[in-house]
């Protein structure tokens, strides 16, 4: 068994799925979690979330804070603003670029 992922907001589940690793941007750092991680509870500053899977990147996530809980193999975020980097509308651009150029202030990982 993998690590469970579940990322939600107010309007929509953004991901519902077992990965082998997830990095969040922590606001005391990045934080990468694996399954049979300890169980903590944290928050989220402006960044890219990195989900992998069979050792390759699935998937991206632009996030504007959030909270991430882990317990028993499963991490669930709670978050009011996120994008999928590669599937954003146009009217979205303008907020995307805001909120990725707050991220790159603070971008750890090339």
């Amino acid at each position: 068994m993998n690590l469970r992922l579940e990322i939600l907001s107010p309007q929509e589940i953004f991901y519902n799925g077992e990965v082998d690793l997830c990095i969040f941007p922590g606001v005391e750092g990045d934080i990468g979690i694996l399954k049979n991680h300890m169980p903590f509870l944290t928050t989220l500053r402006t960044g890219i979330i990195f989900l992998y899977k069979e050792k390759k990147i699935i998937d991206t996530f632009l996030v504007n804070g959030g909270i991430v809980e882990v317990s028993n193999n499963v991490c669930t975020l709670l978050t009011e603003d996120i994008i999928k980097t590669n599937d954003f509308s146009k009217h979205e651009k303008e907020e995307f670029d805001k909120l990725k150029s707050k991220a790159m202030e603070k971008f750890y990982y090339t």
